[in-house]
């Protein structure tokens, strides 16, 4: 899959934690959602440090940011159901340094072949 498609398929499931996304969709998804979230937030702090007048158009920004982060864990957990795992490893996305790690490492494992119990092997 590539980086188009995987982004119109992330943007059709944007709050969707169910299903499952195969790794290149994840990964280009990932990819377009830490861009625009980096946009995004470049933007509102700018904004927010500006000037007292501009300080709601900031967090506006700021609340669009949190909005991606919430789909890219949905996107994270429709990942781990592709590996077979429950999407409740998303849970590590605490601010800890190891469980990045350990939620990127099992992000990069392989899918299941054909159906498991979270749905459909994705195409």
């Amino acid at each position: 899959m590539g980086f188009s498609e995987a982004i119109k398929v992330g943007l059709n499931k944007f709050f969707t934690p169910t299903g499952r996304a195969s790794r290149s969709e994840f990964w280009w998804y990932a990819l377009f959602l830490y861009i625009i979230g980096g946009v995004i937030g470049w933007f509102g702090g700018r904004l927010m440090f500006h000037g007292m007048e501009q300080v709601w158009l900031g967090i506006i920004f700021e609340v669009l940011n949190a909005v991606l982060f919430v789909s890219l864990v949905c996107a994270t957990i429709r990942r781990l159901h592709d590996t077979g795992r429950s999407g409740l490893y998303a849970i590590l996305y605490v601010p800890l340094v190891i469980t990045w790690i350990i939620l990127v490492v099992l992000c990069c494992f392989p899918s299941e072949k054909g159906s498991n119990k979270y749905g459909p092997e994705p195409k």
